[in-house]
């Protein structure tokens, strides 16, 4: 189970480390759009893959919710 949640805290933390580099990519390069998108496109797929782990965690109890049910 901690293994499980390591990996999704450093996917988390791989889709900051992405929307920072489209923003000093944004900022930086000249008329190179293709880079951004890319790495926005990456961030989208990565945020989808941790909604996925994170419901697949949660279906097969490696994660406990909790909450309002």
């Amino acid at each position: 189970m901690l293994l499980f949640k390591l990996i999704i805290v450093l996917l988390l933390i791989f889709v900051v480390v992405t929307l920072f580099t489209a923003l000093y990519q944004l900022n930086h390069s000249t008329n190179d759009s293709h880079k951004v998108v890319k790495t926005l496109g990456i961030r989208i797929g990565m945020s989808i893959v941790i909604f996925l782990l994170l419901w697949v965690g949660a279906y097969f109890g490696l994660i406990k919710p909790h909450g309002v049910y």
